[in-house]
């Protein structure tokens, strides 16, 4: 039981943390046609410690709760899917010790899902010529997106790594 509720606080306190970078990054960059998916480091970090479950409930409560944060437009659900696509399958594909190059191929799979997620979204809701004129920009940013993602995520799976062996050990 104890091992839950572990699980539930820091899943709540990295999907706090998700929020606060989406908003911020919203606030400093109000125009987001290329997407910063930098709200998606605590996701990925909650995904593969706590596992794909808990990741994409954290993805969508994220998507929700920052949507509501800094709304524009109506929220749509579809798109919250890259939200919790970035909690669910780095928690499928790696591990807390996963090597470098590992996780930048798990994050570019992840990152050319959302991308995808996202274009269908658009198309879906009638805004394909938009979907098309920002989709050169979005792939363009992608592998500089997948690197930053994935040296930040394999250096905090690093450093953490005796926190994460302490949490799952722990009673």
């Amino acid at each position: 039981m104890k091992k839950n509720v572990k699980f539930l606080a820091l899943a709540g306190i990295l999907t706090a943390l998700s929020i606060a970078l989406d908003v911020i990054v919203k606030q400093f960059i109000p125009v987001l046609n290329f997407g910063l998916p930098y709200y998606a480091i605590p996701l990925i970090i909650g995904g593969i410690l706590l596992g794909p479950v808990y990741g994409l409930l954290m993805g969508f409560v994220s998507d929700f709760i920052g949507f509501q944060l800094a709304p524009n437009g109506d929220y749509i659900f579809l798109f919250a899917l890259s939200a919790m696509a970035w909690g669910a399958l780095p928690g499928l594909l790696l591990k807390s010790k996963s090597r470098l190059e590992r996780i930048v191929i798990v994050l570019l799979i992840t990152h050319l899902f959302a991308t995808a997620a996202n274009t269908g979204a658009m198309f879906l809701y009638g805004w394909g010529a938009y979907a098309m004129a920002n989709l050169p920009l979005r792939l363009l940013m992608l592998p500089v997106n997948v690197s930053i993602l994935s040296f930040i995520t394999f250096y905090l799976n690093h450093r953490l790594q005796p926190v994460y062996e302490d949490f799952l050990v722990s009673k």
